[in-house]
Parts: structure tokens; sequence; C-alpha cells
């Protein structure tokens, strides 16, 4: 909740700071290990996130993101096993870019997480840590800004409570530029 509040209040102050505010929304799907006390399960990863065009810092922009981790056993037709591990995660990260040439880049993002841990049947415990991720992506906007940037990237979450929740996703990144 407070995640929430912080991101409201930086793009409230960027909108009144600058005088263009660009939104940007955008999608990630992929692979997943986790764990916390326990060994590490192997799952899937979905998530969604909204960034302004307006920097935070000189060419840090803000990234507000939810992340969704599932046990890949849950897609298993025919499986009669009653839980699935899984973890929700919400972040708010900084994040920058450096371009190689008009189209490939490199985007690096670190911030806060918080990360909610159901990795076992009887636990539901929220942690707290950062988040750190790594992007190498291609940028298929036109001149104006507006339009699709792509990648393949890895984030490693990492909490400093609880039973110290941890997680590692590959995934690929749909960012669309409004």
């Amino acid at each position: 909740m407070k995640i929430k509040i912080l991101f409201t209040l930086t793009l409230l102050i960027s909108a009144s700071a600058f005088s263009q505010v660009g939104i940007s929304a955008g999608t990630i799907i992929g692979a997943s290990s986790f764990s916390s006390n326990s060994p590490a399960v192997g799952g899937f990863a979905a998530g969604i996130f909204i960034e302004t065009d307006t920097p935070l810092f000189e060419e840090v922009f803000p990234r507000l993101g939810f992340v969704f981790m599932k046990d890949i056993n849950a897609l298993l037709p025919n499986n009669r096993k009653s839980y699935y591990p899984s973890m929700f995660g919400l972040n708010f990260k900084g994040v920058t870019s450096q371009y190689f040439d008009s189209k490939i880049f490199l985007e690096e993002g670190i911030g806060l997480l918080t990360l909610n841990d159901k990795t076992f049947i009887d636990k539901n415990s929220w942690e707290f840590g950062l988040a750190l991720s790594f992007l190498a992506g291609l940028d298929m906007r036109d001149f104006n800004l507006r339009g699709l940037k792509t990648g393949a990237a890895v984030e490693y979450g990492l909490t400093f409570t609880g039973s110290l929740p941890s997680y590692l996703n590959f995934y690929l990144q749909f960012h669309y530029t409004f």
C-alpha cells in the first residue's frame, strides 16, 4: 500500500514539475525459480507494470510492477496435487537505459520489493527486500517515441525479513509507450 502511495506521489510531483508526462505499460512472461525455507521451485512468471516518461532523477524513470510466480505443475493436466507453491510481488524500481544504436538497448532497474510468500500450504506472509533486473532489447518506436519495445530479461528478487524468500525470473518483456 505504501508503494502505491509513493508511486502516486511521484507521478503527481513529476506531472507538476514537467509539462509533458507520458505513461507506458508493459507485460512480462517467462520462467521462474523461487524459494523460501525450501528447495527451489521451478515455475512460470507473469506480470504487468506501468512507468512514467518523466525522470525521477536524471535518466532514471519510476516503474511500478506486479509479478506472479507459480509452480509449473499447476499447468499440467491430470495432476491430483491440491496445492501449488506461489509468490506474488509488488516492486517500485528506478529504470535506466543505454542505447548501442537507434534500436538496440540495455535496460537496468533496481528498487524496493514486497513479496507475498505462499511456498507452503500453511504460509502466507509478506516480506520486504530489493529487486534487480537487466534487459537486452529492441526498440521499435517511431519518431514520436510511441510504440513497442521488447526484450529478454532476468530479474532477481531478494527479501531481508521473515523466511528470506527469493526468486530468479527469466522472461520476455513487452513495453508499449502511449
